[in-house]
């Protein structure tokens, strides 16, 4: 049986249509319209697979063997000029089994991103649309994807809208503003994940005003972000934070800090957080850009309605900047659910990079997913569909030619939910890219805390992606990826692995042909979920 959408009525069938026509019209629209050394580019390809699996599950006696046809057309259009950037893809995956029990399937995705900048790209406007397939509850299978694990993939649609202020550097006086819309509408997978169907509308505001320089007689910042959680599951989420800080300097490189700020989280229901704070320091400048800080702050807070006591704590903010190519900023601060740390350091040569991430975060669950995982920064041309296809820049400076772009790889989310949490984040992750040879090393560790169910779950994830050029025409490729997560409420855990080794041979100019084996394994604290998979896949690629 072929996954299609679940019937919805008229009128917010007609609101979605008319919703993606005015998108697509106005990006089309904006396309015909004059601007100097405009470039377009269409990429047709497709892609045809022939795969064989081995499946062992453990509610059957044998290994369910199997084969697959897969043919995937597909469409990319990018035109970029001065003013506006376009990008539209989409792509069609038919998948045909040899095993009559299972039923055939199709999936089609899509992706448009529009960007129009004005006033020397001080205002931007972007308008994006995608359909998707994701997994939503990793405990279903974390590596499922559409050749055995279809049935666990839940189709994901998402439009959104966003206009943004950002003032020139030259300024005396920073001022950043933007607006945000976004609506995540998830339909249930074939085989139920516990999470039905849900729409998620997101309204969000942030701002930034001060003076550009700390070095001044006087200078401040105030920064804020509103956010606005409609769900179609539960109580709207309402999320509110901002703050000051102002500083004279004393003395040369010193200045006397004065902060203030408050957060709230409310989702009408059990969810009542508050927290309050303000402090006074002293601040040291050095170098270019670099600053460090140390605040003494009281702050009143209450969780889930309930008040705590008056509290007193040191609290610290930094920008470490000795060269281009290194930075470490961060803070350790304080908010109503305890000490936080937020890190962000990044360290780049020609041919190697790394990035550590640190962060304590609040939201609905679905607000996180495609959240950065820093890979390091690599060229990818606009049709890459994996890391294979990308490769480290040759300088720092280096400027992406037409079709290509800067991108900074990352892990998806496993997780697709609609509920409001509670999450720390901890990653590293290093890139190196020279000679014959393309590396990535990916480590993180992510907490997350359901503040409407109280569950709690831990991951742990390694990654590693490798691509060995043997010479112009050949490639071998290796990657593993390894999560142990730990479902705390339901005395779970589960180790998943993934190992996969590949030969990609390129043919000509617009074609190539890879042959790749691949080994998945979850091993379960409750037997039940233990399971593993043998997939070998022959794919051949042409690039019209």
């Amino acid at each position: 049986m072929d996954i299609t959408m679940a019937p919805n009525n008229g009128r917010k069938l007609r609101t979605k249509l008319a919703y993606c026509a005015s998108l697509v019209t106005l990006a089309c629209t904006a396309a015909t319209l004059p601007a100097s050394a405009a470039q377009s580019k269409l990429s047709p390809e497709i892609r045809t697979a022939f795969y064989g699996y081995q499946l062992n599950l453990p509610e059957q006696a044998d290994k369910d063997k199997g084969a697959a046809w897969e043919l995937e057309p597909s469409i990319s259009w990018t035109r970029q000029s001065a003013g506006m950037q376009t990008r539209f893809s989409w792509q069609h995956n038919t998948v045909l089994y040899k095993d009559e029990q299972r039923d055939d399937r199709h999936f089609n995705d899509l992706s448009l991103a529009n960007r129009m900048t004005f006033l020397r790209d001080r205002i931007s406007w972007d308008l994006n649309a995608s359909q998707s397939y994701q997994l939503r509850n990793s405990r279903l299978g974390i590596f499922s994807d559409k050749i055995t694990g279809g049935e666990n993939l839940s189709r994901v649609q998402r439009y959104g809208s966003g206009l943004s202020y950002r003032s020139l550097t030259s300024s005396p006086y920073r001022i950043e503003a933007a607006l945000n819309y976004g609506t995540t509408d998830s339909q249930s997978p074939l085989i139920d994940d516990g999470l039905f169907e849900y729409k998620t509308d997101a309204y969000s505001g942030s701002w930034l005003l001060g003076t550009s320089q700390r070095a001044l007689n006087f200078f401040w910042q105030y920064n804020g972000q509103l956010q606005e959680i409609e769900r179609s599951s539960g109580p709207d989420v309402s999320i509110r934070n901002h703050g000051l800080v102002v500083g004279v300097p004393f003395a040369p490189n010193f200045s006397v800090i004065g902060r203030a700020g408050a957060e709230r989280v409310d989702n009408g229901s059990a969810v009542d957080n508050k927290f309050d704070y303000f402090g006074a320091g002293v601040e040291y400048r050095f170098g270019a850009r670099s600053r460090v800080n140390v605040t003494m702050n009281r702050s009143d807070s209450s969780v889930f309605g309930v008040e705590k006591d008056t509290d007193t704590y040191i609290a610290s903010e930094f920008v470490i900047a000795p060269t281009r190519r290194t930075s470490l900023e961060g803070n350790f601060d304080r908010r109503y659910f305890g000490r936080t740390t937020s890190l962000q350091g990044r360290y780049d040569l020609r041919f190697l990079s790394m990035r550590l991430r640190m962060s304590d975060n609040i939201r609905t669950q679905n607000q996180f997913d495609r959240e950065q995982e820093e890979l390091g920064i690599f060229v990818c041309p606009d049709t890459a569909a994996n890391f294979n296809d990308c490769y480290r820049p040759p300088t720092n400076q280096y400027v992406p030619v037409f079709g290509e772009s800067l991108q900074e790889l990352s892990i998806i989310n496993a997780e697709l939910r609609e509920e409001l949490v509670q999450t720390r984040n901890i990653g590293f992750s290093l890139g190196y890219s020279k000679n014959r040879l393309n590396l990535n090393l990916t480590l993180s560790s992510r907490k997350t805390d359901y503040l409407e169910t109280n569950e709690f779950n831990r991951s742990n994830n390694i990654s590693l992606d490798s691509s060995w050029r043997l010479d112009q025409l050949n490639r071998l490729t290796a990657a593993i990826n390894y999560y142990d997560i730990d479902y705390r409420n339901e005395v779970r855990q589960d180790k998943n692995l993934s190992l996969s080794i590949g030969y990609i041979r390129t043919l000509g100019e617009r074609s190539d042909l890879r042959l790749t084996a691949r080994r998945l394994n979850r091993n379960s604290t409750l037997e039940q979920f233990d399971n593993s998979e043998n997939r070998v896949w022959l794919e051949y690629k042409y690039r019209f």
